[in-house]
């Protein structure tokens, strides 16, 4: 067994242990309502070893989504890498908004910040608050990310 895929499951057994509380999606309060169209994106979880593994750690996993785990997985590269179904609304809404920074990739200037981050964000669930910054010259650069929930 790599050592890296052990160290990760003694790492997270602690966490875990307490996830199922994560299972109720009501509880969770991430649950969709009935009239808002959602859909179904894989996630990954790192790797799982069994059912049980991602039973366990599929719900928390979508509540960092903001989303409800679906119970389907998949292991994608053996030992390496699984991903988790999560279902999301297609339309995110909520009284409370948190802004923060998410990875873009490199932008090279304004006009190509706008050209970029609103669909950045979209693929994070927000939207884009018009503002953006390199972290790292030619290779990464931040957008400000707008979520409701």
């Amino acid at each position: 067994m790599d050592r890296r895929v052990f160290l990760l499951g003694a790492a997270i057994a602690p966490v875990a242990a307490h996830l199922p509380a994560f299972a109720d999606p009501a509880s969770a309060a991430v649950a969709a309502r009935a009239d808002t169209p959602t859909f179904t994106v894989n996630v990954p979880a790192g790797p799982l070893a069994d059912n049980a593994a991602a039973q366990r750690i599929g719900p928390a996993i979508a509540a960092a989504h903001r989303g409800r785990y679906t119970g389907q997985w998949t292991t994608v590269v053996p030992g390496s890498m699984s991903v988790v179904e999560i279902e999301l609304p297609a339309a995110r809404t909520g009284a409370t908004e948190h802004t923060m920074d998410v990875l873009a990739g490199p932008i090279w200037n304004n006009a190509d910040a706008q050209a970029k981050c609103p669909a950045i964000c979209a693929s994070y669930g927000g939207t884009w608050n018009g503002q953006w910054t390199t972290v790292a010259p030619g290779r990464m650069s931040v957008a400000g990310c707008t979520f409701r929930f």
